[in-house]
């Protein structure tokens, strides 16, 4: 779950964190039984400023916005990095790493992805490399700038093993419309069997104060949501576990308001159907829909990774995703 680092939290439900790096609470949380994606530092931000030309993409008024790029230092970066982290590592605490949030939203192209996921399996074979992105990367083929992602028949890349992306809507849509997308628009650009779906399912509201009568319809909705990803991960064999967003909130008042923002820590039903998930994936090691071993690719003789071609005739979107419309 985004968010839930400390072990004493995720006692007995929680079982990997993603956005913790130092070694002393990596290797606490490892003692209580949550092992760690490392978040990776292997971007910067491009020189120029980039431009959204879609109304309802700008976020600024001017429409531009900082982009990203892959570091041009990312091979040393990388080395520093992986020397911290492979102690961790050899213990079993570290899994692999986290590439981040929407890297490809803002500006990096899948060739970059692929050069450092490349980079991260030659010197740890096993690691499990997981990107998490904005949805209209898949749903729409479409970045911040209006520019396509992936090119005809062009596949994620070959070391990316887990992919994942956030959707935020308030109704049923929150679990239909990435359902569809996986099935429509992910899967098929997934060309080994045992890349996986990491479904970013809901539970939060940024808004500094909100009243009983909105926190409670969240706390429903929210369990809801939680369900609905839960019985879908219980069906396909390509969703790899449920990735909340966020857990961590604000101050709940005895009234039941919220102040501060709200985390599913704020949302008490919610929080007990994620409890109680967890509990069940956690008693089920080998997984609960049929589990593929993860197989990482090898290079070919020259150490090189090839790419593979997956078909990709795409219906378009659906018309009523109209955050998918680029004009």
């Amino acid at each position: 779950m985004w968010g839930l680092n400390d072990a004493s939290a995720a006692a007995g439900w929680g079982t990997l964190t993603f956005d913790v790096s130092d070694n002393a609470t990596v290797t606490a949380n490892f003692r209580a039984g949550i092992r760690a994606l490392i978040p990776l530092t292997w971007t910067t931000t491009q020189k120029e400023k980039c431009f959204a030309p879609v109304p309802h993409t700008q976020t600024t008024k001017s429409g531009y916005f900082t982009c990203t790029t892959i570091d041009p230092d990312y091979e040393a970066l990388w080395k520093k990095q992986w020397a911290a982290i492979k102690p961790l590592a050899a213990s079993g605490a570290a899994i692999g790493v986290f590439l981040g949030d929407e890297h490809m939203w803002f500006g990096v192209k899948l060739a970059e992805v692929k050069l450092i996921a490349d980079l991260i399996r030659r010197d740890w074979p096993s690691a499990i490399i997981f990107q998490n992105e904005a949805p209209d990367i898949v749903m729409c083929n479409y970045r911040k700038d209006n520019t396509s992602v992936w090119a005809p028949n062009e596949c994620l890349p070959v070391n990316i093993d887990w992919f994942g992306f956030d959707f935020y809507a308030m109704n049923s849509l929150s679990w239909e419309g990435p359902i569809d997308a996986y099935h429509n628009y992910m899967i098929p650009r997934m060309s080994r069997a045992d890349q996986r779906l990491a479904p970013t399912s809901l539970g939060y509201d940024g808004r500094q104060n909100v009243s009983a009568e909105e926190v409670a319809l969240l706390d429903d909705f929210c369990a809801k949501n939680a369900l609905k990803f839960f019985e879908y991960g219980l069906r396909e064999r390509r969703v790899v576990g449920q990735f909340p967003f966020h857990y961590n909130g604000g101050v709940r008042h005895p009234d039941g308001s919220v102040t501060g923002g709200i985390g599913v820590e704020n949302l008490p039903n919610c929080l007990r159907t994620y409890q109680g998930i967890g509990k069940i994936i956690s008693a089920m090691p080998a997984g609960t829909s049929g589990d593929l071993a993860h197989v990482p690719p090898q290079p070919n003789a020259e150490g090189k990774f090839i790419e593979p071609k997956c078909p990709t005739q795409f219906a378009p979107p659906p018309s009523y995703w109209a955050f998918c419309k680029r004009t």
